[in-house]
């Protein structure tokens, strides 16, 4: 008899952890879905909203972390997380809001995001 069929401690305990994974995975597509407008992030959606405002990727190659400084015009600082642990980081010269933010996608690979 298959586990989730079945009656039990054991079948419950399946039965339940199967249910959670499902939820957390449906959950998780939702808010991508909301927050990035992509089911998910490593598929580089075109904008991203950060510091209140939307920001939109450049139509550029994967940068190099050197070259993600040199746009930035300095040192760069990790200003969140997306939900799928890749960092968006971005230059904060002041306590306003930088022009331009970048997103993780490799080791040494960064996608880059104007501000609108």
């Amino acid at each position: 008899m298959s586990p989730i069929l079945a009656s039990g401690r054991a079948a419950n305990i399946i039965r339940s952890v199967l249910i959670l994974a499902v939820l957390v995975l449906l959950m998780r597509t939702a808010y991508l879905m909301w927050f990035f407008h992509t089911p998910a992030w490593t598929s580089r959606p075109g904008e991203i909203r950060y510091c209140g405002g939307w920001y939109e990727r450049v139509d550029a190659p994967d940068l190099t972390r050197g070259a993600v400084v040199k746009t930035a015009g300095g040192r760069l600082k990790m200003v969140m997380r997306s939900p799928v642990w890749r960092p968006i980081v971005a230059n904060r010269p002041s306590s306003g809001c930088p022009r331009y933010v970048f997103a993780k996608v490799g080791d040494n690979a960064y996608v880059s995001y104007h501000a609108k």
